[in-house]
């Protein structure tokens, strides 16, 4: 199943900053990102329901790693939801934050 990417104001902070701080994490992010809209489930991206969170409107928050066993690894947090996309078979994702490993 396909999802629609949806940002909050934060992560598009975030996603910004990262691209002008550091071009090379940014790619992995956005290669992280397609995944996610593909498929959630892949097994590279190792996601995960993230407890010490809540999405915007107290969503599950899920985790989801744009890199591994690397110092300050990122992780992309992020939710189903609010609701469908425009699509058919399209559902929403909401990318809640873009950060180094907490």
């Amino acid at each position: 199943m396909a999802f629609e990417l949806r940002y909050t104001k934060s992560a598009i902070k975030q996603f910004t900053e990262l691209h002008r701080k550091y071009v090379a994490k940014h790619r992995k992010v956005v290669k992280c990102l397609r995944k996610i809209a593909e498929d959630t489930k892949q097994s590279g991206l190792n996601s995960h329901k993230f407890s010490s969170m809540n999405g915007p409107n107290g969503e599950e928050v899920w985790e989801s790693y744009v890199e591994n066993n690397t110092p300050a690894s990122w992780r992309i947090f992020w939710c189903y939801g609010p609701d469908q996309g425009e699509g058919a078979n399209l559902e929403i994702i909401t990318i809640v934050a873009i950060t180094p490993h907490p």
